[in-house]
């Protein structure tokens, strides 16, 4: 029978190919051990990775729907503070217009006046709230404030009025600049999008929309109201003081009564933030449920692995040791 035998030059080769072989299935090994997931997703899963494919796609849309939730959230929010301040402005607005309309002698147009003017620009910076750098209450153009500022709109609303020879025309002038297709609000005043902003889709198929815009007929009564009291202690108009006292109480009137417009409008958006709250619940949910399929499919028995390791490490000290008998061999210790 014929030996077969390798030279010298060629066992450490042999042996040290064996070495790094087993330091990298212990390496492996130990990172299963520690982990408790596997290293060869391809070889774990007999190379049947689609199911893997399918978890981890939907796991990416889940966290893009979370994302999504999380920007519509943040944007619910804000804009609910922002009505919050227009509502507040407003209630304290009608509140001293009916004060100041119920009590007999001179009205102080100019104090009036001046608390109108403070409070339309509380309005008017708050709708024109921005989130990210979107304006939250224009529509579908959202990269530009939806109404210009305060003294824009009672430069153009004073040179209406300023024109009317009466009281009665005065508050036909003022309904038509706010209210009439056409009118300066519409022109000049709010410079947002007619179409709604596009909807936030939370996955599932659900959607949900925060489309309330600056023009909106609760909010432009508001603003109405709150700068014709702005111009109250104008000269120019044609008021005497008896049209001036029946216009202040007028408008804290028709402030107060607008209220439940702005109501409508918070418990509608109240709704909105409701219903993205359960979603973001159930997107959470849905993450998780995603989370443990994955790992059912890439984990590993790590008392199995555990037990592969010893061997692997016991394997890895039997080669070292005859790594080192190897070596020391020569001729004079073959031969005694």
């Amino acid at each position: 029978m014929a030996l077969q035998s390798i030279g010298d030059l060629a066992q450490g080769f042999v042996l040290r190919q064996q070495g790094a072989h087993l330091a990298r299935e212990t390496t492996r090994l130990t990172r299963e051990v520690s982990t408790g997931r596997t290293t060869d997703t391809a070889r774990h899963l007999s190379g049947h990775l689609v199911p893997l494919a399918d978890v981890e796609r939907a796991l990416t849309l889940a966290d893009t729907h979370r994302d999504v939730a999380r920007i519509a959230s943040v944007d619910a929010e804000i804009m609910q503070t922002a009505l919050g301040r227009v509502a507040e402005s407003g209630e304290a607005l009608a509140q001293a217009a009916l004060t100041a309309g119920s009590v007999g002698g001179a009205i102080q147009s100019t104090v009036l006046a001046q608390g109108a003017r403070a409070a339309l620009s509380t309005m008017i910076g708050a709708l024109n709230t921005t989130s990210a750098g979107r304006a939250l209450f224009g529509g579908d153009l959202a990269d530009r404030s939806p109404l210009a500022d305060t003294d824009t709109l009672l430069q153009e609303l004073r040179t209406v009025l300023t024109a009317a020879p009466d009281a009665t025309t005065l508050r036909s002038e003022l309904d038509a600049f706010f209210d009439a297709p056409g009118g300066g609000f519409s022109t000049v005043v709010y410079r947002g999008g007619q179409a709604p902003a596009a909807a936030f889709a939370l996955g599932a198929g659900e959607t949900v929309a925060l489309r309330i815009h600056a023009d909106d007929a609760a909010l432009r009564g508001q603003i109405k109201q709150a700068a014709m009291l702005s111009l109250l202690d104008d000269p120019a108009l044609a008021l005497g003081h008896e049209d001036r006292a029946a216009l202040v109480r007028d408008m804290g009137t028709g402030l107060l009564s607008g209220q439940d417009g702005v109501t409508r409008l918070r418990a509608q958006l109240g709704f909105a933030e409701e219903r993205i709250a359960q979603a973001r619940s159930r997107i959470d949910a849905e993450i998780t449920s995603l989370g443990i399929a994955r790992n059912d499919l890439v984990s590993v028995d790590i008392f199995e692995s555990a037990t592969a390791l010893e061997q692997v490490q016991s394997q890895l000290e039997t080669l070292y040791t005859i790594t080192a008998r190897t070596a020391r061999l020569n001729l004079a210790s073959f031969l005694s």
